[in-house]
């Protein structure tokens, strides 16, 4: 019988089903390690995704916060509307939860729009002092350029500006000892003495109607502009304000922007802008001019199980 036809011993059952199992079980290896690197990849995805948005939400935040006039600052309890002393707001008792912070900003916008800014910032104290007058006079400004770059950021035509004038950082006025944020308008109760609305009269001249000259307004060579004022108020998904003390597991941040407490406007009726959704936790705190936050947030890792969530938080501090 030639060669080529001799019989040819083959695998045996036996080694067929032990081969199966083998493939069998480093198939299930496989599968066990690609699922838990999937796994893997899609918490490190969504860690990623809320470490993002947290970072991002936290930095609109500072970057406001950094051209604040800080006396302004104020801690406000949704519920009752009124302030709280913002150094207890950030680790303090669960009654604290959910309180807005609040605060007038200046206008950096018109100030760094172009060389030299459209508002100098200094005041000619000699002839602003000047008995009757209700003419403040700053040298070195295009004041009339002002209302372009205003209306364009405001969402409503023509808002109201303010002067602040400031003496060693903090804003004076008539018969204020001390700045106080009841005296900007945030009591809705009329006291404006710490601000001066004003108009804009020519490109070095400001006309106010509640400025009172002489003797009994301290003007001071250096001023702030302002045409908003700030808030970040914890809401829930149809973006109502929860109340304060609401232990609701999360909420979404509102940045409330474009309205003039100093002019009779309420952050209750401002704009608003959702700056970050599934928040844990919001905390604020300032001590000495520097403001110190905190911002928690979560993600639900749907693809892998609907029940497993990852959380970030992200603290930081707000220079005077």
């Amino acid at each position: 019988m030639p060669d080529h036809l001799k019989y040819k011993k083959g695998f045996t059952l036996l080694e067929v089903v032990f081969v199966i199992v083998i493939l069998g079980i480093v198939s299930s290896i496989g599968a066990t390690i690609l699922a838990q690197l999937y796994e893997n990849y899609i918490m490190q995805r969504a860690m990623h995704r809320v470490s993002l948005k947290t970072e991002l939400a936290i930095n609109q935040i500072v970057n406001r916060l950094t051209y604040r006039i800080d006396s302004s600052v104020i801690a406000r309890n949704p519920t009752t509307n009124t302030f709280l002393n913002i150094q207890d707001t950030l680790y303090g008792t669960p009654e604290k939860n959910n309180i807005i912070l609040e605060w007038i900003g200046y206008d950096n916008d018109s100030f760094a729009a172009q060389t030299p800014p459209l508002w100098s910032g200094y005041c000619d104290t000699n002839r602003t002092r000047q008995a009757g007058s209700t003419t403040i006079f700053t040298p070195g400004s295009t004041l009339t350029n002002i209302n372009t770059v205003v209306n364009n950021l405001s969402p409503t035509a023509n808002p109201q500006l303010a002067l602040l004038f400031s003496l060693e950082g903090k804003p004076f006025s008539i018969v204020v000892q001390e700045p106080s944020p009841h005296c900007y308008g945030f009591d809705n109760d009329g006291n404006t003495t710490c601000i001066h609305q004003v108009n804009v009269l020519t490109n070095t001249t400001f006309n106010t109607d509640n400025f009172i000259a002489g003797n009994q307004t301290r003007v001071s060579d250096h001023y702030k502009l302002a045409w908003s004022a700030y808030a970040i108020v914890p809401v829930d998904r149809a973006g109502k304000q929860i109340p304060a003390g609401d232990q609701t597991t999360d909420f979404d941040l509102a940045l409330r922007y474009g309205y003039q407490p100093w002019a009779g406007g309420d952050y209750r009726n401002a704009s608003s802008s959702i700056l970050i959704r599934n928040v844990t936790a919001f905390k604020f705190s300032e001590q000495g001019g520097t403001i110190r936050l905190k911002l928690c947030a979560t993600e639900q890792v749907g693809d892998v199980n609907s029940s497993v969530n990852v959380s970030v938080c992200k603290e930081k501090v707000v220079l005077r």
